[in-house]
């Protein structure tokens, strides 16, 4: 009964992220990392007594909790992964923001006309 639980559960979330890639709610550029999460997810599914060999062949001697700290693992990175792409896009922003400021301040002197108003 468990073994058909975690291959639903599997296969759900294998499901969910393969749609999500498709409909382009998940960047595709990260394309990879959610394909590694599809195929782990569903060989999770499938064949959970993988993560009991891996644990027993690594001296982990209480299995689940190897998928607990890899899940861990894997929120980590992501979450580090997308704190890096927000400041790259912060200091975009900010060096954009300061072009158009130098582009008004040059169309105001040559104009001559008040500053734009927004």
């Amino acid at each position: 009964m468990i073994t058909a639980i975690t291959a639903l559960f599997g296969l759900a979330v294998a499901g969910l992220l393969l749609t999500l890639v498709r409909k382009d709610h998940l960047l595709v550029s990260h394309g990879l990392g959610w394909s590694v999460a599809i195929i782990l997810s569903a060989m999770l599914g499938f064949a959970p007594g993988i993560f009991d060999s891996l644990a027993t062949a690594i001296g982990v001697s209480y299995a689940p909790i190897l998928g607990v700290s890899i899940a861990i693992a894997a929120l980590v990175i992501k979450a580090l992964t997308s704190d890096i792409e927000l400041t790259k896009l912060k200091v975009r922003h900010q060096r954009l923001v300061q072009k158009v400021a130098l582009l008004e301040a040059d169309l105001q002197e040559l104009s001559e006309k008040p500053d734009i108003q927004d």
